[in-house]
């Protein structure tokens, strides 16, 4: 059994349209590459940051925190909210992640 030539051309007409529909989705053109992050670094008890690196939070009440202890400040770094001992920088404990500074 021979197809119909417009059995045929139907089921090519329907090829191209749906060829065509797939390209006309929204696609972003233009936009820059952007290079691969490096992973993210881990903040652990005991590591100790750079000063560039540590954002000292002025008002810990902002972030839901209360004062803070002797002996250590809260800041964040990396997008951790951390606890550190202003003079050596060294991370006491990790409070929580994905953290932005708001002051």
């Amino acid at each position: 059994m021979t197809p119909k030539p417009s059995l045929i051309l139907s089921v090519l007409a329907a090829a191209v349209v749906v060829v065509f529909s797939a390209n006309l989705s929204p696609q972003a053109q233009g936009t820059p590459q952007q290079p691969p992050r490096a992973e993210a670094r881990v903040l652990s008890p005991g590591d100790v940051l750079k000063a560039d690196e540590v954002d000292f939070i002025e008002h810990p009440g902002h972030y839901g925190l209360g004062s803070e202890l002797r002996g250590s400040r809260y800041a964040i770094s990396e997008g951790y909210l951390v606890r550190v001992d202003p003079n050596n920088l060294q991370v006491q404990s990790v409070l929580r992640g994905n953290v932005r500074p708001m002051d």
